[in-house]
């Protein structure tokens, strides 16, 4: 009997001081997180110095090294994967001039995967569409075949407005394509003359002239419509334009120490559109990574579980990178216990979308404990589509994606202001802290999450707001055929 006292006694003490040493170690990664490291450095020489960085580029090229650098620098074990992608896609130069009734240049840029003029400039009669609801268009049918549907837009003001954007530009392409519109230009969403870009909502497969046109040019074009006036554009867009090619995400490691085929991953993506630096979409949270790496490696912490930091590429062009991964780590799929996504600029983490899973929200909720005074907290069972969680999503791999309050994230979003000033540096650091308790967290505790199957994955899709996010971005066929996700 004193024998099996003794064992329990032991047993107790173990674990008590296993609990200890974790939350110990979590306070330590929450400090250093906050405190003084490199990471403002970090995050103005990927912004200033190497710039824009679209997938394909000469600047996207030398964020890779950058980045397999920083890890390298840090002491981490770090890789570039190579993978494919589809099209190449960059814009050199993009010009328009109106003529007609009024004569006056615009300054307008392509929309990614619009085609160029390779044979002469694109020239049309313009037509307006309204704001582009389905009863304007309606009653344009018949008039849109071979001009230039011009369609008006609302300020955007922060990240739901811009999905109301994306959801909005996928059935106004869908409705005008199929009518026979020559092109779109879309009035910018931005003020004070500033450009951006959306995604075609036909990705890569996009084959129409897509342009964004400055919000004051814009509304000039509508005004001069509405009084009846017959204008023209005539539109000259240089874009190099091509095949297959290879990419690569940077993919560092901090092997687990009792459980090491188990892996967590957190990851955040390197690419970004050209016309600004890709600061707050998704430079900062690169910056945050590399800090995070390297802080648990300075502090000598040792997690049970592998934790994967993935900066991942093509994000932008269809989450292309994190989609290759699923294939090329298809063995280990099973052995992801979490996946979370960073990339939503830097405003507060308010919490975590964990996309259709309550048994993640509840460890999530635990996950959080130790930086509850950063909250609170208001984690959403919704999925969300547009970040690099969702191929895991489709694999039935547990996964979540930081929530963020807007802070310049709208405004600034794809656009020629999204640089390294308009990011909140220090609230990018309590951010750090925040997600890192959370890798943490699921990178020692006892947590044991189901894979979904297929037909879970399904059930989702159907009881959610999945299925119309994925149309948005012309992703369900590519899930109804087998090509991504779990089979």
């Amino acid at each position: 009997m004193k024998q099996l006292l003794t064992k329990y006694i032991l047993l107790f003490f173990f674990a008590s001081f296993s609990l200890y040493s974790q939350s110990a170690q979590t306070q330590q990664l929450i400090s250093a997180m906050i405190g003084e490291s490199p990471l403002e450095e970090d995050l103005q020489e990927l912004c200033d110095v190497i710039g824009g960085r679209a997938t394909g580029s000469k600047g996207n090229l030398e964020s890779v090294e950058w980045g397999l650098k920083k890890f390298h620098d840090a002491g981490i074990s770090a890789q570039k994967e190579a993978f494919g992608m589809p099209r190449v896609w960059l814009e050199k130069k993009t010009e328009a001039t109106v003529s007609g009734d009024a004569n006056f240049q615009i300054r307008i840029v392509a929309m990614p995967f619009s085609i160029g003029s390779k044979n002469g400039n694109f020239i049309g009669q313009l037509i307006s569409g309204g704001k582009g609801t389905d009863e304007e268009l309606k009653k344009i049918n018949s008039k849109m075949k071979d001009k230039f549907l011009v369609i008006d837009s609302d300020e955007l003001k922060d990240i739901d407005g811009l999905f109301v954007d994306y959801a909005n530009s996928a059935k106004i392409e869908k409705y005008s394509i199929s009518s026979g519109v020559k092109g779109i230009l879309y009035v910018g969403s931005r003020p004070t003359m500033t450009m951006f870009r959306h995604n075609a909502s036909q990705g890569d497969e996009n084959k129409t002239p897509l342009f964004s046109v400055a919000r004051e040019h814009g509304a000039r074009i509508i005004r001069l419509l509405k009084l009846g006036k017959n204008l023209s554009v005539n539109i000259k867009s240089e874009i190099e334009d091509g095949g297959e090619y290879k990419s690569f995400n940077v993919v560092g490691e901090i092997k687990g120490r009792t459980k090491p085929d188990e892996i967590v991953l957190i990851g955040a993506h390197l690419d970004s559109w050209d016309l600004g630096q890709g600061a707050n979409d998704n430079g900062c949270n690169i910056a945050m990574m590399i800090d995070m790496a390297r802080q648990i490696k300075k502090l000598g912490l040792k997690p049970e579980r592998t934790i994967r930091f993935v900066l991942w590429n093509g994000e932008e062009q269809g989450m292309i990178g994190s989609w290759r991964y699923t294939n090329t780590h298809l063995n280990e799929m099973a052995n992801h216990v979490m996946v979370g996504s960073i990339d939503i600029g830097s405003g507060r983490i308010n919490g975590f979308f964990v996309n259709g899973r309550q048994d993640v929200m509840n460890e999530l909720e635990k996950s959080l404990k130790p930086v509850s005074g950063f909250g609170p907290f208001n984690n959403l069972e919704e999925p969300v589509v547009g970040t690099d969680n969702y191929d895991f999503m489709l694999h039935g791999v547990p996964n979540i994606v930081g929530n963020h309050e807007p802070q310049f994230y709208g405004p600034t979003y794809h656009a020629e202001s999204d640089t390294y000033d308009k990011v909140d540096l220090r609230q990018l650091r309590i951010n750090g802290a925040v997600t890192a308790a959370v890798v943490w967290y699921f990178a020692n505790e006892n947590v044991k999450l189901p894979r979904q199957s297929r037909a879970e994955v399904q059930k989702v899709i159907e009881n959610t707001s999945l299925r119309s996010q994925m149309d948005m971005f012309n992703l369900y066929p590519a899930w109804e055929n087998g090509s991504r996700g779990i089979k």
